[in-house]
């Protein structure tokens, strides 16, 4: 693709614009993966949203979410699974965690990837409301409660 100096200079503003403000919140990898996501996205969903901006309504975003959330699940069996891992899933790594996953809740999967590298490895799952913290990061924090004799949180 071919860009005029003028649209290279707002890619590149933009993005420095997103990696410092990524930067800013420790979020780097995580942003990455959404704006991944969102540059792949279907024309609906950049009308949808080109729609939502223009009209001043990004403050209902969360809702918005929440409420598509709902619809979906209302209308089919398929699970959406939030997982969270240290680093970015592989295909082969990502199609384990489905099949596991398809297993754990009888049903097809649709997975919504999330990296956060203070997890330190391992997975965390949520889904149907239910949070499943297999990382590291908690293994730790386990052990050291045990040893100090507090309460576990998992």
């Amino acid at each position: 693709m071919s860009l005029s100096a003028e649209d290279h200079a707002k890619v590149e503003t933009y993005a420095a614009t997103l990696l410092e403000a990524a930067q800013a919140e420790g979020r780097e990898l995580e942003d990455l993966s959404v704006i991944d996501h969102l540059a792949e996205s279907l024309d609906e969903v950049n009308d949808t949203m080109r729609v939502i901006l223009e009209r001043g309504d990004d403050k209902l975003l969360p809702l918005i979410s929440a409420r598509y959330n709902d619809l979906f699940h209302a209308q089919g069996e398929t699970t959406v699974v939030d997982v969270t891992t240290a680093i970015p899933l592989d295909d082969d790594l990502r199609q384990e965690v489905k099949e596991f996953l398809k297993a754990e809740y009888s049903g097809p999967i649709q997975l919504v990837e999330h990296v956060d590298p203070s997890i330190i490895g391992g997975i965390v799952v949520n889904a149907r409301g239910e949070r499943k913290d297999a990382s590291v990061r908690t293994q730790l924090e386990n052990a050291r409660r045990a040893l100090k004799n507090e309460p576990s949180e998992a």
